[in-house]
């Protein structure tokens, strides 16, 4: 299915206006972006400049954290520069708070290219958040860069899926058992 359009007044598509957004469908239309704008320079920051453990580190020494807000007006989560803040909705589940948690980090690590405020049309804004969900996404299913995000942000660790399982197995609080590694065979990407 193709979401792009030549007018750049496009929406984000409705599949993607609701939190847990399709992984397939994200995935298809950042592909088909890719194939269609392969000189989009975001695409070779990502392959340069990945969301990495070191990335990780840098914005920790930096300075910046993580706040709960409740009753947080946004979706889920967003970024504050100026404070150094990634203010996540305080209401979040686990899964939910480590997807946004990545998806503010992909923001974070490509401010210019990801960023909707520098987009020139509202089609760009589009592919740039899906593009985040995306990045932040894959970032999030690596079981060692999701350990060392949440554990430099001092954030509790939980156990939902196959990621935080082998991220998190053997930390202080968290129980393991033999059955729970059949529970938690799949990584969740929606």
């Amino acid at each position: 299915m193709v979401f792009l359009s030549d007018r750049d007044d496009t929406p984000l598509p409705d599949w993607y206006l609701d939190d847990g957004s399709p992984w397939e469908k994200i995935n298809s239309y950042v592909l088909q972006l890719r194939e269609t704008n392969s000189r989009y320079p975001i695409w070779r920051a990502i392959e340069e400049f990945p969301l990495s453990k070191d990335f990780i580190d840098g914005i920790v020494e930096e300075g910046w954290r993580v706040i709960y807000e409740p009753d947080f007006f946004f979706l889920g989560g967003i970024t504050h520069p100026p404070q150094k803040n990634i203010i996540l909705k305080a209401e979040l589940k686990p899964y939910q708070r480590d997807r946004t948690l990545f998806h503010e980090l992909a923001h974070l690590r490509h401010p210019l290219l990801l960023s909707y405020q520098t987009a020139n049309d509202q089609k760009q804004k589009c592919e740039r958040e899906v593009i985040v969900e995306w990045l932040g996404r894959k970032a999030r299913a690596d079981p060692g860069l999701l350990r060392h995000a949440v554990l430099s942000f001092g954030l509790d660790a939980y156990i939902y899926d196959k990621s935080s399982y082998q991220a998190f197995q053997g930390i202080k609080g968290q129980q393991c058992f033999s059955f729970m590694r059949e529970e938690y065979k799949d990584i969740l990407m929606d």
